[in-house]
């Protein structure tokens, strides 16, 4: 059960951490990371709210794991190798930078109002850090020597990538969301201009997704063992989130080259109720792609890679 609750921590860490990096991101670039998003796109409330859980999550997760090494129940811990744990291990390292870079985003979503753009930037700059912590304590920071610095640097890309793609299919699917916004015309033209301003971002992602994820194939897996992946739990969960990613790959192809353009034209025509109900649908599908993907990702953290055979 130990195990259970930890890629269960981890996994919604994934998923919190990577959208208070992602959202002030998709503000910036989609949005200019000015007031317009109020109504829209609540990034001052969203950064709060992710924070909080980000904060619980990690403390949580900590106390777990450290449960775990000493085979004692959660509410009997071992006050020592917490301490130890906390101040001579990378995990409380990790811990206490997370959590000094999400009081940041608290303090950047009560100071939003005053300075838009620079809190936003501050905020994606926090949110990078303690998404990366995640990185920082699992199979990337295993490595040693100058190779274990690139494998690291290859992780931790990912990872931002990662968080930043679902955070555009959370931040696309709020502002469509909802009966109400058919009614907007404003709101779905924003919509439709963030959508075509995304070919390019996303294009990038996907870039950085592919050359990351081959070079962390190359430091966990190794090409020898390539041809015997399905013959572990390892090996049968990567394939699989390959496979995903994939469908992914797919839909999102569907949203910028069809979807995309078929609500510019329902704008146009002023009749977005279709087109918004098949966008929606599609960035769903999308979404619980991701999140199944993350999950994959939290599991595979607590296996050992083919490599280390």
């Amino acid at each position: 059960m130990t195990d259970i609750a930890i890629i269960a921590i981890r996994w919604a860490l994934y998923i919190d951490l990577g959208l208070l990096f992602g959202l002030p991101l998709f503000s910036l670039y989609a949005l200019g990371g000015d007031r317009i998003e109020r109504g829209y796109l609540p990034i001052a409330a969203m950064i709060a709210i992710l924070a909080l859980i980000g904060a619980v999550l990690s403390v949580v997760g900590f106390a777990i794991q450290a449960a775990s090494m000493a085979g004692l129940p959660l509410l009997h811990p071992d006050f020592a190798l917490l301490r130890d744990l906390l101040g001579g291990t990378a995990l409380g390292t990790a811990l206490q930078v997370r959590l000094a870079a999400l009081l940041v985003l608290l303090l950047c979503a009560a100071l939003y109002d005053r300075a838009p753009r620079a809190v936003t930037i501050t905020a994606g700059v926090a949110g990078a850090l303690a998404l990366g912590t995640l990185a920082w304590s699992g199979h990337g920071a295993a490595g040693e020597g100058n190779a274990g610095w690139v494998q690291l640097a290859a992780d931790l890309v990912h990872l931002l990538a990662a968080g930043a793609w679902l955070s555009a299919i959370a931040a696309f699917f709020t502002l469509v969301a909802g009966k109400a916004v058919t009614a907007d015309i404003q709101r779905v033209r924003i919509a439709a201009l963030c959508l075509r301003g995304f070919a390019i971002t996303g294009t990038v992602l996907v870039g950085l997704l592919l050359v990351t994820g081959i070079g962390n194939g190359i430091f966990l897996i190794g090409p020898a063992h390539i041809p015997s992946l399905w013959q572990s739990t390892y090996g049968l969960l990567l394939l699989l989130k390959l496979a995903l990613f994939a469908a992914m790959l797919g839909l999102a192809a569907l949203n910028r080259y069809h979807l995309t353009p078929a609500l510019s034209l329902a704008i146009e025509q002023r009749d977005t109720r279709l087109a918004l109900q098949v966008l929606r649908r599609s960035l769903l599908i999308e979404g619980g792609l991701a999140v199944t993907i993350f999950g994959l990702v939290a599991w595979l953290g607590t296996l050992a890679p083919p490599i280390s055979s």
